[in-house]
């Protein structure tokens, strides 16, 4: 739509600047890969502590990028993620990490215990594609790593085959030595 001169407009009936519609493209390239997107209030959080948050995040694989509400929204209705629309609420900085969700709310989570006086406070997220809200994402962060989850369900697997393994001998030895006394049992009847 092309503004038209003495009324205002929406945001969206504005004319994109091309840096914009560069911002949009990436935007929705990221939320499309994203396997978690955590929307954060951080104002008030200094370049310091900016760096801080983005060295933890980056160790987990993840990144934070400040969004404009209105891009954000425009973004996800071209993705055709509409559950993203729900983030965009006040100033919002994205959490996203791409692999796996467990380790961008862990680094996250640890950013804000080792913080408690941090300005940058965790509203939802959208985590598999599913909408949540931060008590949610509280809860991701307290999941084992992966590579432990493995390993217990290995180790569980192994021991109760191990389990199952001496039921089966004890009840093959206890046969073996029932079929012994009903033999040495016979062997007496036939004797007499």
């Amino acid at each position: 739509m092309i503004p038209l001169p003495g009324r205002r407009h929406t945001k969206e009936e504005r004319l994109p600047t091309e840096r914009k519609v560069a911002q949009v493209g990436e935007l929705t390239e990221l939320i499309r890969d994203a396997e978690i997107a955590i929307s954060t209030a951080y104002q008030g959080i200094s370049v310091a502590e900016q760096v801080e948050l983005r060295a933890a995040l980056s160790d987990a694989g993840a990144q934070m990028r400040v969004v404009k509400n209105t891009l954000l929204r425009i973004a996800a209705r071209n993705a055709g993620l509409d559950q993203f629309v729900a983030l965009a609420d006040g100033p919002t900085a994205l959490v996203v990490g791409r692999d796996e969700p467990i380790s961008a709310a862990k680094a996250l989570a640890g950013y804000l215990r080792a913080h408690p006086n941090s300005p940058v406070k965790i509203r939802s997220a959208v985590v598999s594609g599913v909408l949540v809200d931060a008590a949610y994402v509280e809860d991701l962060a307290t999941v084992p790593p992966r590579d432990e989850l493995l390993g217990r369900l290995a180790g569980n697997l192994i021991g109760q085959l191990t389990q199952f393994l001496g039921l089966i001998q004890a009840t093959t030895r206890d046969f073996a030595g029932l079929v012994e006394a009903r033999a040495v049992q016979l062997e007496g009847a036939a004797a007499e």
